[in-house]
């Protein structure tokens, strides 16, 4: 079977868990601070779009910065720890910080995720990673025994372009050797993962899991492309 399926990463195979905000916390608390999850959470998001407002679009956030990666994690952890007050001896170094984000305990796999993999995976489909995401992506999905479901894995820091640029969804093609008609694009964002491979000739499904009500399409996204779980992922693939 030619069809590739392409998966995003984060909010759609898994997430962090309980958050970045807990994880960054209790790193301060075995340096005796003592800081609320919830107000680091806050403050660690507003640090990435403070921040991402100086990427160029499309550009890959990990190489804009002198010192690459670390130096875009330094930035946003000290504009977390800043805007909570946190002391300097208080604060870990971004080097802990980026260990425990490589290991298996800041992560929860969202519960059908496997068994989607598996199924796919049985019925003939190719199966790809398409992230933005920095180095550490191949070597996490290793350690959570995601990596072997997949033949490739392409994210931004190695291809030097963050989605919805044309590029990155170009190099995921390439790796495959396949036409944009064939391959099919999951995530969980509407301009990066739905609108930018749409934009690049795929067809595309938007994950959102919203939890009881009535649930709607969002701005933009076609009715029908949205799904629930990868559970409704693999049956609008097997239904075409």
């Amino acid at each position: 079977m030619d069809t590739v399926v392409f998966f995003d990463v984060g909010g759609t195979l898994l997430e962090v868990s309980p958050s970045v905000g807990h994880v960054y916390a209790a790193a301060c608390h075995r340096r005796g601070g003592t800081v609320a999850p919830a107000s680091l959470q806050r403050a660690f998001d507003e640090a990435w779009v403070t921040l991402s407002a100086g990427v160029p679009p499309g550009a890959d956030r990990y190489r804009v910065l002198p010192g690459g990666e670390t130096t875009w994690w330094e930035r946003v952890s000290d504009h977390a720890f800043d805007r909570c007050g946190v002391p300097a001896a208080q604060r870990p170094p971004v080097a802990e910080l980026r260990a425990v984000f490589a290991g298996p305990d800041a992560w929860r796999i969202f519960p059908e995720t496997r068994d989607a993999l598996n199924e796919l995976g049985r019925r003939g489909y190719r199966l790809g990673v398409l992230s933005n995401w920095d180095s550490r992506l191949p070597a996490l999905l290793a350690t959570l025994e995601l990596r072997q479901h997949f033949e490739a894995v392409i994210h931004s820091a190695q291809a030097g372009f963050e989605k919805p640029h044309p590029a990155i969804f170009s190099a995921a093609l390439a790796a495959f050797g396949v036409d944009a008609r064939q391959a099919i694009h999951v995530g969980d964002r509407v301009e990066e993962d739905y609108a930018g491979a749409r934009a690049a000739g795929m067809r595309a499904l938007l994950v959102r899991r919203e939890e009881g009500g009535v649930v709607t399409e969002p701005p933009g996204v076609e009715r029908g492309h949205r799904v629930r779980d990868l559970d409704e992922v693999v049956r609008r693939v097997i239904d075409g």
